[in-house]
């Protein structure tokens, strides 16, 4: 018995063993305005810094809608913008600025998706983004090559008729 008293002492002289369900989870990122943003879904589309990239996070966004961005500061856009979801919520997204850009979004998987926007569809000058979103967008208009011309029928390159 006085040797178990002994054991239970020095126990607590040692160090602790930090478990890993002991740890708080970790902070929520710190919500920011730095865009200015009307339409259909604007309680529901936060957004947060991750490093240099402004992320909008649209994991609570209905099936379909659209929304009109515009920087809040005169600083204007941010270097690096991109879109937070979860597979199979909406089928693609449509970005509208300086150039148009959409980006499909997977259907299988778990967790989170980040969709990075081109830079090229918010360089400075640009006003607004539209943020359109949902089943199906209308691809990009592409023309078709034209085809190639037919030769005409006649005599062989290089040859004379003979008289």
């Amino acid at each position: 018995m006085l040797l178990a008293a002994a054991l239970t002492a020095g126990c607590g002289s040692l160090p602790r063993i930090p478990w890993p369900w002991s740890k708080p989870p970790p902070a929520a990122p710190a919500p920011v305005d730095e865009l200015s943003l009307a339409g259909t879904a604007l309680p529901t589309i936060a957004q947060y810094w991750q490093g240099n990239t402004l992320v909008l996070d649209m994991t609570a966004v209905p099936a379909q809608g659209s929304v009109v961005a515009t920087p809040t500061y005169p600083r204007g856009w941010p270097m690096r913008l991109a879109v937070r979801t979860v597979p199979g919520r909406f089928g693609a997204l449509e970005v509208r600025g300086a150039q148009r850009a959409v980006l499909p979004l997977t259907t299988e998987g778990t967790g989170f998706v980040e969709l990075q926007v081109p830079p090229g569809v918010h360089p400075p000058g640009t006003r607004e983004l539209v943020l359109s979103w949902g089943v199906s967008i209308a691809p990009a208009v592409v023309f078709p090559q034209a085809p190639s011309p037919v030769p005409a029928e006649g005599p062989a390159s290089g040859s004379r008729p003979q008289a």
